[in-house]
């Protein structure tokens, strides 16, 4: 009797190390959806009505990684400070690495495609993301980019504050961004 319950707490006691291996679901509103070629994720098929408006955008997946802010925040943070045409002056953007996102949720070294609560659809080569420190910008100067400030999310490339929106790249200047898909 007494080796079963000993038996019993050893295995009771290793549970939350296990448990602590699992995704976990976000605890607030989620702020960045991201689906495809990813090995861990927290939630699982589109919902037609909960999740309106990434199917409006004609996004569908089987299952996919939620994040709310605090936990892009728990992520290493980039900083870049640069004028975008909508700011008055030059501020200093803050969020995540891309790269650390993906590196997170355990996502494939393929193109990921990054889309705006407008539809506006931008993208990023792995060597694109490999050479600079992309950031997911969350706030602007300490304060959280709201939609009014074409937030949630910008993505900005903080090794080059001289970028210019018409430069010719596809992913260089996207902001509003809820999701990302990992893959073609």
């Amino acid at each position: 009797m007494k080796r079963a319950l000993l038996a019993l707490l050893v295995v009771a006691g290793a549970l939350p190390a296990f448990a602590g291996d699992a995704a976990q679901p976000p605890r607030d509103m989620v702020v960045l959806t991201v689906s495809g070629l990813i090995g861990k994720t927290n939630r699982g098929p589109l919902d037609q009505k909960r999740d309106s408006l990434l199917a409006r955008q004609k996004i569908d997946f089987a299952k996919a990684f939620a994040f709310d802010r605090a936990m892009l925040l728990a992520l290493e943070q980039g900083t870049v400070r640069i004028q975008p045409p909508e700011f008055e002056a030059p501020a200093t953007f803050s969020g995540p690495l891309l790269r650390d996102v993906l590196g997170f949720i355990e996502a494939a070294k393929v193109k990921v495609t990054v889309v705006a609560v407008n539809g506006y659809v931008g993208w990023l080569t792995p060597e694109d993301i490999d050479a600079s420190d992309w950031i997911l910008a969350l706030s602007a100067d300490g304060v959280p980019l709201g939609i009014g400030q074409q937030g949630p999310i910008w993505l900005l490339n903080t090794r080059a504050p001289d970028f210019k929106p018409d430069d010719i790249h596809h992913g260089h200047w996207v902001w509003a961004i809820f999701y990302i898909k990992v893959g073609d």
